[in-house]
């Protein structure tokens, strides 16, 4: 009935060690990296001597291979910019001593800009992140990568605290991150761009996290966060009409 906390990394110094210091109650730590050059496989190897390097083939492929590293029965999967308190560790532990159920979402709270999230539709951000390992798959995604089971789920009670928004550079820098990926997994499922999505979507996001999800009561933040998430589905969906562009272009050369 042990536990295997799995952690993949890449130029995560800043934020690693903090990371793995909370999983110490975890029986396994394991680290797959993607070769980074910085100092992450080194404070790494401080906390656990399960460490290793794969080329980066996507979020899926690579989590997926440490889980396969993992040796204990249960897997915990956690990002490098996340903290297990020691709440939540002691609900992971009596969990799975208590096996009622074979897998279990977790609330995370999620830190934006030096502000702890309540609204905007980001708390409570369930994530499936504990389960057996023989359960454990994540499927192919581009973006947004998640555990899917086929078992009956339970449901932690404390917080997983995620600090990803440090900065609006990093906000920022995600962002395009993010809407990259997510237009071209849509190309990929065979979405291709309409007009009314870009000038509709944008504004339903907004009108959705800062009035429905009422992010207007985070403050200046919420005002933020809900602008810098429109904007995001603004550029995911002009990144879709570029794919096409360059699809057309493409079918027009081999004619």
């Amino acid at each position: 009935m042990g536990l295997s906390a799995v952690v993949i990394t890449y130029n995560e110094e800043a934020k690693i060690e903090q990371c793995l210091r909370s999983l110490a109650f975890a029986d396994e730590i394991i680290a797959l990296d993607s070769f980074s050059v910085d100092r992450t496989v080194e404070i790494a190897k401080q906390f656990t001597q399960n460490v290793s390097c794969r080329k980066f083939e996507g979020y899926s492929d690579q989590k997926n291979a440490a889980i396969a590293l993992a040796s204990q029965e249960w897997v915990l999967i956690v990002d490098a910019d996340e903290i297990v308190t020691e709440e939540l560790a002691a609900d992971i532990q009596a969990a799975i001593l208590d096996g009622k159920y074979d897998a279990y979402w977790i609330p995370r709270s999620t830190e934006f800009l030096g502000r702890r999230m309540r609204f905007c539709g980001w708390y409570p951000d369930f994530q499936l992140r504990l389960a057996k390992k023989n359960v454990a798959k994540i499927p192919h995604r581009l973006v947004h990568e998640t555990m899917e089971v086929s078992v009956e789920c339970g449901y932690l009670k404390h917080d997983l605290l995620h600090y990803s928004y440090v900065s609006m550079d990093d906000c920022c820098r995600k962002m395009i991150e993010y809407s990259r990926a997510g237009a071209q997994q849509r190309f990929n499922d065979g979405r291709r761009f309409k007009v009314a999505d870009l000038l509709v979507n944008p504004w339903l996001t907004f009108f959705k996290m800062y009035v429905i999800k009422q992010g207007f009561r985070d403050g200046i933040h919420g005002l933020i966060l809900s602008v810098v998430s429109a904007c995001s589905v603004a550029i995911r969906y002009s990144m879709l009409w570029d794919l096409g562009q360059h699809e057309d272009r493409d079918m027009e050369r081999k004619k």
